[in-house]
């Protein structure tokens, strides 16, 4: 498995989560789960779902995606909105799968001034 997939699924797949000092954490614990067994295109449709359910999703909709040609296949659903911060913050609930593995989290995600999604507010 690259290290670029480890790397990107502690960081949720690469939504450009924060600055660089996020990378310097143990990924370790990630080894046996579905974001492991993502292929590029796998995290391409991911993100790619992930930011149009932030973005645009209602509280509550689940969007979903799913790659045909490795089965791998995810949900995400929005659940709230409030402030934190001074930033839009959304509870969001992510379904993944790949490889006969499923997990099943929940985050919550804000939205930098820079229009990036970062975890739980501002990276200090």
């Amino acid at each position: 498995m690259p290290m670029k997939g480890v790397v990107a699924a502690a960081l949720m797949v690469s939504l450009a989560v924060g600055p660089a000092a996020v990378w310097g954490f143990n990924t370790a614990f990630l080894r046996d789960t579905p974001v492991a067994y993502f292929s590029d295109k796998d995290w391409t449709l991911f993100t790619d779902t992930l930011n149009r359910a932030l973005n645009d999703g209602e509280d509550g909709v689940m969007s979903r995606w799913e790659n045909p040609s490795t089965g791998s296949k995810g949900e995400i659903t929005p659940l709230d909105r409030r402030e934190t911060n001074g930033m839009m913050c959304r509870n969001t609930r992510v379904v993944t799968s790949s490889q006969g593995l499923t997990a099943r989290s929940e985050y919550l995600m804000c939205k930098a001034a820079d229009g990036e999604w970062t975890f739980g507010g501002p990276q200090n």
